[in-house]
């Protein structure tokens, strides 16, 4: 084939044989911090998820996921890539194409298509931006577990609450709208509408739901969700806080870091999503009194 040649692909479903091939394909992806080795099979098992292959002859060049949310509207692309080698050769098209095209096969009731990248990475041909939150990161050691008590700066108790609470408090009341004003949930970089419909697939993203303490008669102002996510070099925390109040946005990112350190045995990677407004904020609070320095493999962008 020479290089005027256009490489046609070919498509199908991935299976759990194809582990070693999907691990050759993501290998030095997002500098070592690549989840989908450590996901893929559990992602086989889920019924409203795919994950599409794509080759060129027998070689594996290509791989997307579908996930089908929001009763069924909505599919949200994740963990879509191509053979390094390959980029830049308009693939990534035939492949995105071919996602298109099997879910509407696949499921007739979706309408739209959704998906979370960095600003740099954004097109703007067929796209609306519907959220944009800035990425803070951060390098935390095992040794930083005993050294700092979280607690003392934390003027505010967070507590973990129920699936219960968060479908009849949370997703039914108009605490709804004074939470999620965009009518957007971004949680394990997936971008959810807050409804009840979708709990199932928000709780199986998450590691817990957490708001202020306050008497079961007064709605919460604050909520936050936090995420374990095993990656190939380190593992990952995802914060996310749903907050304009400083202090309890303070109070929250607080009790998800502390939350990390207690769920992850070793090293990890802090990641907040905030509000631009309050990224000084958050600098600030991991930099004094915590000094914990910066990870500029996500730090300093754009979702």
């Amino acid at each position: 084939m020479n290089a005027s040649t256009p490489t046609r692909l070919t498509f199908r479903l991935a299976q759990s044989g194809d582990f070693d091939a999907v691990v050759k394909l993501s290998d030095g992806i997002y500098d070592g911090q690549d989840y989908l080795p450590l996901t893929f099979h559990k992602w086989l098992q889920r019924d409203n998820l795919v994950v599409l292959l794509a080759y060129s002859g027998d070689k594996l060049v290509g791989l997307t996921a579908c996930f089908v949310v929001d009763e069924g509207r909505t599919f949200i692309r994740r963990a879509e890539r191509i053979l390094a080698e390959l980029r830049g050769q308009g693939l990534v098209r035939q492949l995105r194409e071919y996602a298109r095209k099997y879910v509407r096969e696949h499921y007739p009731s979706v309408q739209r298509e959704r998906f979370t990248t960095s600003a740099d990475l954004v097109s703007s041909v067929d796209q609306r931006k519907l959220l944009e939150l800035d990425i803070f990161s951060c390098h935390v050691q095992k040794k930083f577990y005993g050294e700092v008590e979280m607690s003392r700066t934390n003027s505010v108790e967070i507590e973990i609450r129920s699936r219960k609470y968060f479908s009849k408090v949370i997703l039914s009341g108009p605490v709804k709208g004074h939470l999620f004003p965009d009518n957007i949930i971004v949680l394990n970089w997936c971008p959810f509408e807050p409804t009840r419909s979708n709990i199932d697939h928000i709780l199986q993203e998450s590691d817990g739901v957490f708001v202020e303490k306050c008497p079961d008669h007064v709605s919460p102002k604050s909520l936050s969700f936090g995420t374990f996510l095993p990656c190939v070099k380190f593992a990952e925390w995802l914060s996310v806080v749903y907050t304009k109040d400083p202090v309890l946005f303070q109070a929250h990112l607080l009790h998800q870091l502390k939350r990390a350190c207690e769920v992850i045995d070793g090293n990890f990677i802090f990641i907040s999503f905030q509000d631009k407004d309050l990224t000084p904020l958050v600098r600030k609070v991991m930099g004094e009194p915590l000094q914990l320095n910066e990870y500029d493999c996500f730090s300093k962008k754009t979702l």
